[in-house]
């Protein structure tokens, strides 16, 4: 394991640091140039996911504003592990939210998923077997199922990926909408982990979870209310 001991070690390491913070940083940067309205202008890509992000919130914020509603958040993986941050900032700012597990929701964890609810389904590749699945599942949902309304009504489905356009993926075509994640690469040339791709996951979730607290006019009283331990609802 390389040591880190001399200062020129560590202004190495410390530059390199910089220099994947300014990628993950770029990275943010042309996602949103891509869904800016002037930006999109000319380019059939960025039209594209400038109209599926549209669609997206429209489906967010129509189930944020239907009374037992909420939002679920499904992955495996690094993926599970970002729907959860985001789930949980989406709760503690006025909007329910829960995240479960892609495996373990074809396994009995789907009973928590009602037909009004909105289900983000995040996969970096738009192609992970297990999520892929559950989309599955969840779109033949019919009024047979224990999860679906007398009226036939299904969850709305929603991909948010960091690799592939709507119609470019499997997931994609099982959803109702789509939030574009995509970026050029990962922080590492050796091995493809998820960090520049779950940076901006995490980025747009939180974006849009300030968006729907604005919509409810949540204020400092609402917060401290939900956070009563701590500091953050007393700042």
């Amino acid at each position: 394991m390389p040591r880190c001991e001399h200062a020129d070690e560590l202004d190495l390491s410390i530059g390199s640091i910089a220099t994947s913070l300014r990628a993950i940083s770029d990275a943010i940067r042309q996602c949103a140039d891509r869904i800016d309205t002037t930006a999109t202008k000319g380019n059939d890509n960025n039209v594209e996911s400038r109209m599926q992000l549209q669609r997206a919130l429209r489906l967010i914020c129509k189930t944020a504003d239907t009374p037992g509603a909420k939002v679920v958040f499904a992955g495996v993986g690094k993926s599970y592990l970002v729907g959860r941050k985001l789930a949980a900032t989406m709760t503690s700012v006025g909007t329910p939210a829960l995240c479960i597990h892609a495996t373990e929701a074809v396994h009995g964890d789907l009973g928590i998923v009602n037909p009004t609810d909105c289900v983000v389904l995040l996969s970096y590749s738009g192609a992970t077997s297990e999520v892929v699945r559950l989309a599955s599942v969840l779109r033949a949902t019919t009024t047979t199922t224990t999860i679906s309304s007398s009226s036939g009504r299904r969850p709305y489905l929603v991909g948010m990926s960091g690799a592939a356009m709507m119609m470019d993926s499997p997931l994609g075509t099982l959803c109702d909408a789509w939030i574009d994640c995509k970026v050029d690469a990962e922080l590492s040339t050796v091995v493809c982990a998820p960090t520049t791709s779950s940076s901006l996951t995490l980025a747009m979730g939180d974006a849009i979870s300030m968006l729907l607290m604005a919509r409810r006019n949540f204020g400092p009283s609402d917060f401290l209310r939900n956070h009563p331990g701590g500091q953050l609802g007393h700042d």
